[in-house]
């Protein structure tokens, strides 16, 4: 991992944890090694190739911010997908909510999905692992917190509540790239440092990914801090 990943996750684990307010800064960046992407497979002048995420949260919501190394006016194709690992006894190594040849191992298995587009207006959807990814047994949450993109950045708003996680606990992601075909893999992998996949069709593990943990939000550490002070005083 990049060392400042490493020590993004450190921090965001204090603080979930309780520790010292001041760390409390909800937003953090995981970086990925750009120029990524084997030459057998088109990188959409660049747009395939990820940067980096920023993950952050709400009391609510959790926000995921993916830069991306090209220009996202380019609306012909191109999908953009996050996997989540919540570690609730639902998730499996094997396949995703859009059955690409897209897997996770870390923390359990991969538990929901983000699946976006850009092409047709945009769009995008959470599906969740409840004992299969197929139409009939996938759960969709059509309520879908919030989805942007321009220039070069992509946005999506998650509910905590949709992912089953509040204050305190940690989850693993990966973010991916991909083509418009069905059969279409991570033709880049945000944990991934050398080429995720040699061709379109070639499958890809998240075997570690990486972990956020969800923090109070800065109005609740605010708060905290104040009865903190009142306790002190009234001893």
């Amino acid at each position: 991992m990049n060392t400042r990943v490493l020590c993004a996750v450190t921090a965001a684990s204090v603080v979930g944890m309780g520790v010292a307010p001041a760390l409390a800064k909800p937003g953090f960046t995981y970086y990925d090694s750009t120029n990524d992407i084997h030459s057998n497979v088109s990188t959409g002048g660049g747009t395939l190739d990820l940067v980096s995420m920023e993950v952050s949260n709400t009391a609510t919501d959790l926000i995921f911010r993916l830069t991306v190394n090209g220009s996202l006016n380019d609306t012909n194709w191109g999908k953009f997908m996050v996997g989540i690992a919540t570690n609730n006894g639902n998730g499996t190594s094997s396949g995703n909510g859009w059955n690409r040849p897209i897997n996770m191992s870390a923390n359990g298995g991969m538990t929901h999905w983000v699946g976006s587009w850009v092409d047709s207006g945009g769009g995008a959807e959470l599906r969740s692992h409840a004992g299969g990814w197929g139409l009939s047994r996938a759960t969709y949450n059509g309520n879908f917190g919030g989805y942007s993109f321009g220039g070069n950045q992509i946005t999506w708003t998650v509910s905590l509540d949709s992912l089953g996680l509040s204050v305190g606990q940690t989850f693993a992601f990966d973010a991916y790239s991909s083509g418009g075909g069905s059969g279409d893999g991570a033709i880049d992998a945000l944990s991934s440092s050398s080429p995720s996949v040699s061709n379109w069709g070639d499958s890809f593990t998240t075997t570690s990914g990486y972990s956020y943990t969800v923090v109070p939000a800065p109005g609740a550490l605010a708060l905290l801090g104040l009865a903190g002070l009142g306790r002190r005083s009234r001893r």
